[in-house]
């Protein structure tokens, strides 16, 4: 009689598997005990050095965050990873001073929330409001806080980022620091939005930034002319909003600049003599790192 039994690989040891992922745990938490006890000495360097007074580096957990990326292989999403490792940077960031995180949402809007909590995690402080002023007098006088505010529209009756402008010449006032979503949520957008970080901090260089800046210029002149001096002095402009300011003859032109521009470029100075005395000033509200590539951080 023929033997119908059929050989059956060798299956795993579900005791012997499960052991092995428990020492990878212990192993991964005392690596994140390791870490944290070096993130307390970086606080008292901190704090001997002074400098920025706010623990938020948005330039290195940029960088970061691209390597990561970079690197990741496997099954689990890179957005997931990088969740998990955001997760983990802002526990330590709380470490080293306040931190808290005040949300507008004038719509009562929960994607404005949901954005913030994928940036900034889960256990950070945050309180919702509806007033885009109420958010940036909490920024200017609660230490440590950050504000997120909807990302501004072309044609709106009360923009608030004029008011950042007015503050732009205080060096130690606001400034836009994170333009979000910086990567893929894991679990999708409920609402296709997007907002601005600002915080009293000076913005750094990541490796792949932009720059927010509002112009203001007499009311005649084109947002085209402004977009075309612009470019022939050497930047590459994606505008924004034009918002009127209605007790003068002025406009405010808001322009991302591709790099991180300062006030005192070369090619700003020839961008203000081209547009001569049309122009009245050139605000810098801050500056940020360009949101990882979509296909990037979303990918298995």
């Amino acid at each position: 009689m023929a033997n119908d039994t059929v050989d059956m690989p060798d299956l795993p040891d579900l005791d012997e598997l499960r052991r092995r992922i428990d020492a990878i745990d212990a192993e991964m938490h005392e690596k994140i005990v390791e870490r944290i006890a070096l993130i307390d000495q970086v606080a008292r360097a901190k704090q001997k050095m002074g400098g920025n007074a706010h623990a938020m580096r948005p330039n290195r957990e940029a960088s970061m965050a691209r390597e990561l990326a970079g690197r990741h292989e496997g099954q689990l999403q890179t957005a997931s990873v990088i969740r998990i490792w955001r997760e983990l940077i802002n526990g330590a960031t709380a470490l080293q001073g306040p931190f808290s995180v005040a949300v507008c949402a004038p719509e009562r809007s929960v994607g404005y929330w949901d954005m913030a909590r994928n940036q900034f995690g889960s256990a950070v402080p945050m309180t919702l409001h509806t007033s885009p002023s109420v958010v940036l007098r909490m920024v200017d006088d609660e230490p440590g806080a950050i504000g997120l505010l909807p990302f501004p529209q072309n044609g709106e009756e009360a923009p608030w980022w004029p008011a950042l402008a007015s503050q732009a010449d205080d060096q130690i006032g606001p400034r836009v620091i994170w333009r979000l979503p910086f990567f893929a949520s894991p679990t999708g957008r409920f609402e296709q939005l997007e907002a601005l970080a600002v915080a009293k901090m000076t913005p750094e260089a990541s490796g792949l930034d932009a720059t927010l800046v509002a112009i203001e210029t007499d009311q005649d002149v084109s947002l085209a002319r402004v977009v075309e001096q612009l470019s022939q002095c050497g930047y590459t402009p994606h505008p924004l909003a034009v918002h009127e300011l209605g007790h003068s003859q002025l406009r405010l032109q808001l322009i991302e600049l591709d790099g991180l521009v300062r006030g005192d470029d070369q090619g700003m100075s020839r961008f203000h003599d081209a547009l001569g005395n049309d122009l009245s000033r050139v605000a810098i509200l801050g500056a940020y790192p360009k949101a990882l590539d979509a296909e990037l951080s979303g990918r298995a």
